[in-house]
């Protein structure tokens, strides 16, 4: 077990965490694989078309314009199946609430507002389980939060709330802070480095666009490949839109310096009131970046009406 200056690990955490993290990855999971099923066959029916036209044979010709068919009709399911079950919502959503969980938890480990200290134990656990069903309920898709348990206050978590001042402090610098703050950074350089391959690749294909109608235009061939190579750049436009590589990579930049300039803060705490506030601030700069990336991917939905 690390030691509880190192802070909480995600096997700390309560399983709703667990269970909302596992229902996003699922969800992000099968958006990107049907997404790039739609993206393949419509490259494939693009080239199948193209080869067809410059093909003299009469059975190629065809067994070329079957097979666009044939991919047409698989892009077409994909499309129909990302409509049908609306894996993005689960991957957004999911994420939005073990965002969630993981703030409100670390309020509680760490001893911040509303959970602060001299609260009686029964009491800040009664509370910390009643917004955990607010966020649970504040959702607006319905996934199973039980699928990995039902312990919501782990032992580390009451043990790190029972800890002294110096020691909530190392952990939640440590183990809150800098571990998104590293997340983000490195997330930020993947990101960036990501854009740039498919911003060559695009480039790329673009040139042998254009070399292609080059050689039909001095009647090197008559093979026009143009139209694949459209269909190609597309498909890698949307593909990048899709991955966002662009906007999060210059987002996440912005709060990895972010969190470096809250985690030097955590030096000039000194009292319990301070500490609340810290824990606050410091907790603001981190959701407000999942509450843009959930605004920048989620569709406006109408919330969920409450039983009376």
């Amino acid at each position: 077990m690390a030691p509880l200056e190192q802070g909480l690990t995600e096997a700390d955490f309560p399983d709703i965490y667990r269970s909302a993290d596992s229902a996003s990855l699922e969800g992000q999971k099968r958006y990107l694989k049907y997404t790039k099923l739609r993206l393949y066959f419509v490259i494939s029916a693009a080239t199948a078309s193209a080869l067809s036209t410059g093909i003299s044979s009469t059975g190629i010709q065809k067994t070329l314009i079957a097979l666009s068919l044939f991919s047409f009709l698989v892009a077409s399911a994909a499309e129909i199946v990302l409509l049908s079950i609306s894996p993005e919502e689960s991957w957004y959503h999911g994420r939005a609430v073990a965002e969630s969980v993981k703030t409100l938890t670390w309020k509680f480990a760490v001893c911040a507002d509303p959970f602060s200290r001299p609260v009686e134990a029964a009491d800040s656990e009664r509370l910390f389980l009643q917004q955990l069903t607010e966020i649970v309920a504040e959702s607006p898709i319905f996934v199973d939060y039980s699928s990995t348990g039902s312990q919501q206050i782990t032992p580390k978590m009451r043990e790190l709330r029972g800890a002294d001042l110096e020691t909530r402090r190392m952990a939640y610098r440590d183990g809150r802070v800098e571990d998104q703050r590293i997340w983000y950074s490195g997330s930020a350089k993947k990101n960036e480095r990501n854009a740039l391959r498919w911003r060559i690749a695009l480039v790329v294909l673009e040139l042998l666009g254009a070399t292609g109608a080059l050689l039909i235009l001095l009647n090197v061939t008559n093979l026009d490949v143009g139209s694949a190579l459209a269909a190609g750049v597309a498909a890698g436009g949307a593909w990048i839109g899709v991955k966002q590589y662009d906007s999060l990579a210059s987002a996440y930049s912005l709060t990895a310096t972010e969190l470096a300039l809250v985690r030097a803060e955590a030096e000039q705490v000194t009292d319990d009131t301070s500490w609340s506030k810290y824990v606050i601030s410091a907790e603001q700069a981190i959701s407000r970046e999942h509450t843009m990336w959930l605004a920048r991917r989620a569709r406006v939905r109408m919330p969920r009406r409450r039983s009376a």
